[in-house]
């Protein structure tokens, strides 16, 4: 979103160190908005569980802040496509007018209207790697994070204004 010239981009997820996987999130968007010369502004950071429910509120809240925002980064897809509804009920164009991208790639990802970009783990490596960790916590007490690859899918909802 960044490349295409976007600069106030909101955040919606649960960026809290309890949430370890989508605060890695919010800490890879506050270094790719801090690459780009741009403080991340808490403004534009709404608290969000992986929910088509919470993404929706999420724009409202957003909305009833007068937050002014050119794209949405979702900790998921659910949320995303949640707040691209919602976007959708505020008359709000997408992507002309804000730009959309999830993570997971659900299928209902390319689905949805119009279909989300979304950032791509592999799933069964990640399952894998939570069952390795789960097996290490009980055996030594704790286990190690992983970080897998991942892979950016552009779809219509982040293409170039």
């Amino acid at each position: 979103m960044l490349q295409t010239g976007r600069r106030n981009i909101a955040f919606i997820g649960t960026a809290e160190p309890g949430y370890q996987e989508v605060y890695d999130r919010w800490r890879g968007y506050c270094r790719a908005l801090r690459a780009a010369g741009i403080e991340p502004d808490d403004r534009l950071c709404v608290k969000a569980e992986p929910s088509e429910q919470d993404g929706r509120e999420a724009i409202e809240e957003l909305a009833r802040r007068g937050a002014e925002f050119d794209a949405v980064f979702a900790a998921s897809d659910v949320a995303a496509i949640g707040a691209m509804h919602a976007l959708q009920h505020l008359g709000r164009a997408i992507p002309s007018e804000v730009a959309i991208v999830g993570f997971d790639d659900i299928p209902a990802a390319s689905l949805s209207s119009p279909p989300l970009s979304t950032v791509r783990q592999d799933s069964r490596r990640a399952g894998e790697a939570l069952v390795e960790a789960a097996v290490e916590a009980i055996e030594y007490g704790s286990a190690q994070t992983m970080l897998l690859p991942v892979k950016l899918v552009v779809r219509e909802s982040s293409l170039p204004a």
